[in-house]
C-alpha cells in the first residue's frame, strides 16, 4: 500500500488480490479499465464524471463507490476519501473493504496510527480477511514494528497467496524488506 510520500504511481488499480463486489454492475471490467485508462493519464476528474453518468444511468452499485475510492486516493484527495469512506462504513458495514478505504483516508488524512486503529478493528470484524491483514504489515512496517509486520504479512500470504506477489512491490514494505 503506498503511503504519502507519494511513492506509488498513482494509479486507480486495485491490487489483483483485492476482492471489490462487483455482481450489479453491467460491465465491472470495461468501466473499471476505462477508469484506469483515465487515472493513468492523470484525468481523475473525467474518472469521476464517469462514474457519476454510470449512476445517473441508474447504477448504484457498490463497485462504483469503491472504485471512487480508489481514484480519489489516486488523485490525492484524501478529505474526500476520508468523507466517502465514512460514508460507506455507515451505510455498509460488513464489507471488508470499506474499513481498508477508510483507514487509508485517515493514515494520510490524520494520521498512521489513527489508520492502524481503523484496521485493527476490522481485523476484529474480519479475522480471515488477508487484505485488512495485509495493510496492518504494512502500517507496522511503517511504525518501524518490523516483527508485527513480518508477522502480518506471513498471515496474509497464508489466507490468499496472491498477496506475496504485492507484497515485493508495495513501498510500505521496503524496510521488511531491506532487513530480510
Amino acid at each position: 500500500m503506498p503511503d504519502g510520500n507519494k511513492n506509488d504511481s498513482r494509479t486507480c488499480a486495485l491490487p489483483k488480490a483485492c476482492k471489490i463486489p462487483t455482481q450489479h454492475m453491467v460491465n465491472p471490467a470495461k468501466l473499471q479499465e476505462e477508469l484506469e485508462g483515465y487515472c493513468g493519464l492523470g484525468m481523475y476528474d473525467e474518472a469521476l464524471r464517469r462514474i457519476t453518468q454510470a449512476r445517473r444511468k441508474g447504477d448504484h452499485s457498490l463497485t462504483l463507490d469503491f472504485l471512487r475510492t480508489r481514484i480519489l486516493r489516486a488523485a490525492g484527495r484524501f478529505v474526500e476519501l476520508k468523507k466517502t469512506a465514512e460514508q460507506l462504513r455507515r451505510q455498509r458495514p460488513e464489507e471488508p473493504e470499506v474499513w481498508v478505504s477508510l483507514a487509508d483516508a485517515v493514515r494520510h488524512q490524520d494520521s498512521l496510527q489513527q489508520g492502524r486503529s481503523i484496521l485493527l478493528e476490522a481485523e476484529r470484524k474480519f479475522p480471515d480477511n488477508p487484505h485488512i491483514k495485509f495493510q496492518l504489515g504494512c502500517y507496522h512496517c511503517q511504525l518501524r514494528d518490523l516483527d508485527k509486520a513480518r508477522s502480518y504479512l506471513q498471515a496474509a500470504i497464508s489466507l490468499d497467496e496472491s498477496w506475496a506477489t504485492v507484497a515485493k512491490e508495495d513501498a510500505d514494505l521496503a524496510p521488511l524488506r531491506e532487513k530480510s
